[in-house]
């Protein structure tokens, strides 16, 4: 079949998909609902206690039956008939008549919102060999009578796959199946095993509802699909899962949408040992790079068959090794252990386009293996990874050019020790920085000098053993911001001298020297008012604040009058 070498992916249409649909066998109701009752609604049993003739009874739904609590035989009475007598509502007992555990609810009361839903997965087998799982919703009503029997709801989903061949039928709004051959099984709905069960009975969607696995094994079997390792797989997805998330559910839609795509590719890679592969794939979506056109293992990864044996031999068969493999190739570098844990490291880093950009220019004026080698020695050298070389070695060529220092040279770009140079370049660009800095704030800092008998004139003011002044410079902020314990230099100098905002500080006239409260003016408001560790000020500098914006604002009315 042409289907089997991945030479087209769907061979459907939508008219055959339409077809297939139509032809589709009809839903095993009595199954379903027998199955919901023993295996969907298994913990969900209750025990309705009533009075019947003047006599106290129990009705279980586990068993459905009627069992009297108050029986005067003692030849007849037990724990349970005990247990169940006493117990309250909302208390879990054991059925005398099945021993099933059940949850007590008085037939009186409180089932208004009595009512369980789930959702059972059908398997069903199509007549040209393929399978067709329908989502069907599943539910018994209690608010009516405690005697109620599983009903079947409205069929939510549904996806059909073959050799070849798949479509998806969803629910839509006005309540139809909208059929599509071009959608891709998604987890919107009840779509995935959970890893804890390997009975493959037990099935999650992402609303949470509870949704059980009906017909699978069965119609797996009997199909076009029956050759897919689908066990091996799940037990591959169970461990992927519990090394990342904990009780995370396995994707067996994906699963099978791959199968149906690559259907003999997908089975060798399974049965060859190289479930990670397909799993990495199918749970986490990631690309592979692999050419899905060969359907050998080795060819497919873009290997030779001796690179594939040495991979697999060594157990390290995944997507990241693929890629790195592929960048190995891409370098012209040698299939060696080293080489490859070289280039594996890139893909669990954020900086890997950073990191291959930073070994192209490196390769410009080395081989690509004394590349490698010199990014390993420096690794040795104190970086622990070459990752971190790589990422250090692209600053320390940004450094070279803001330096001056011609890249093209090999001395310049390929240093012996990269890590003391780039310390050296670091401290040489921080300290010229730093002069720029000194210089801008030396020039502001005359231009504020000039406008600082006006400031005093503006906003000095003494009452109450308090007095106010504004700050006289970036040295005066900086002695400000060490005693206060606050930002006040390394946030607002570059504001003060741009004038953007105003820098005052109270002290006491005892004690003039001695940092008080620092504050912040600006448009003629009190922005921040902090003592010591940004602390409120204490309440005499909240009443001298007060005074000193009254005193501000007499000043305006008295020049506004002059």
């Amino acid at each position: 079949m042409r289907c089997r070498y991945g030479e087209k992916l769907n061979t459907l249409t939508q008219e055959q998909a339409r077809k297939i649909w139509d032809s589709r066998p009809k839903l095993p109701e009595k199954k379903i609902l027998a199955f919901a009752h023993k295996q969907v609604f298994v913990n969900e049993q209750y025990f309705f206690k009533h009075k019947e003739c003047g006599h106290r009874y129990g009705y279980c739904t586990a068993c459905g039956k009627d069992v009297q609590i108050d029986i005067e035989n003692m030849r007849l009475w037990t724990d349970k008939h005990a247990a169940c007598r006493s117990a309250r509502h909302n208390d879990t007992v054991c059925c005398p008549a099945c021993g099933h555990e059940v949850q007590v609810k008085d037939a009186g009361r409180g089932r208004s919102q009595l009512c369980n839903t789930a959702v059972v997965a059908v398997t069903q087998r199509t007549r040209n060999g393929g399978i067709l799982l329908s989502f069907v919703r599943v539910y018994e009503d209690y608010t009516r009578n405690y005697k109620a029997a599983p009903e079947r709801g409205t069929l939510l989903y549904a996806a059909y796959f073959n050799l070849g061949q798949h479509f998806v039928a969803e629910q839509t709004y006005g309540g139809g199946l909208y059929i599509s051959v071009k959608q891709k099984p998604t987890r919107r709905l009840p779509c995935t095993v959970e890893p804890v069960k390997l009975d493959h009975n037990s099935w999650k969607c992402t609303v949470g509802e509870g949704a059980k696995l009906l017909g699978f094994e069965e119609a797996l079997e009997k199909s076009n699909l029956r050759y897919l390792p689908w066990e091996t797989y799940h037990e591959c997805a169970q461990q992927l899962h519990r090394s990342a998330i904990a009780n995370y559910p396995v994707n067996l839609l994906g699963l099978l949408y791959q199968y149906s795509r690559h259907p003999v590719l997908t089975e060798r890679l399974i049965k060859e040992g190289n479930s990670d592969l397909v799993a990495e794939q199918v749970e986490w979506n990631c690309t592979t790079g692999m050419d899905y056109k060969q359907v050998v293992p080795y060819k497919a990864m873009r290997l030779t068959k001796q690179e594939y044996r040495m991979l697999q031999a060594k157990g390290v068969i995944s997507v990241n090794t693929l890629k790195a493999t592929a960048a190995l190739k891409k370098y012209g570098c040698k299939m060696t252990d080293k080489n490859i844990l070289f280039f594996l490291a890139f893909q669990y880093s954020w900086s890997q386009q950073k990191c291959y950009k930073a070994l192209d220019v490196l390769r410009q004026h080395l081989s690509p293996q004394k590349a490698i080698n010199w990014v390993n020695r420096q690794a040795a050298g104190g970086y622990g990874t070459p990752t971190n070389v790589l990422s250090d070695y692209s600053d320390y060529l940004d450094q070279c050019r803001r330096l001056g220092l011609n890249v093209s040279h090999k001395e310049v770009a390929v240093p012996q020790d990269l890590r003391d140079l780039h310390r050296q370049y670091s401290e040489e660009l921080t300290r010229q920085a730093n002069e720029k800095k000194a210089k801008k704030q030396a020039e502001r800092a005359k231009k504020l000098a000039k406008d600082l008998p006006k400031l005093k004139r503006k906003y000095t003011y003494a009452c109450s053993g308090l007095f106010i002044r504004p700050a006289e410079g970036p040295e005066d902020l900086l002695k400000e911001g060490c005693a206060q314990h606050n930002c006040v230099y390394s946030c607002y100098t570059e504001k003060y001298l741009d004038r953007k905002t105003d820098i005052l500080f109270v002290r006491k006239q005892s004690d003039p020297d001695q940092s008080y409260v620092t504050v912040e003016f600006k448009n003629g408001a009190v922005i921040q008012c902090r003592a010591d560790h940004n602390r409120p000020a204490p309440p005499d500098v909240q009443e001298f604040m007060q005074a000193w914006l009254a005193y501000l604002k007499s000043n305006r009315k008295t020049k506004a009058v002059s």
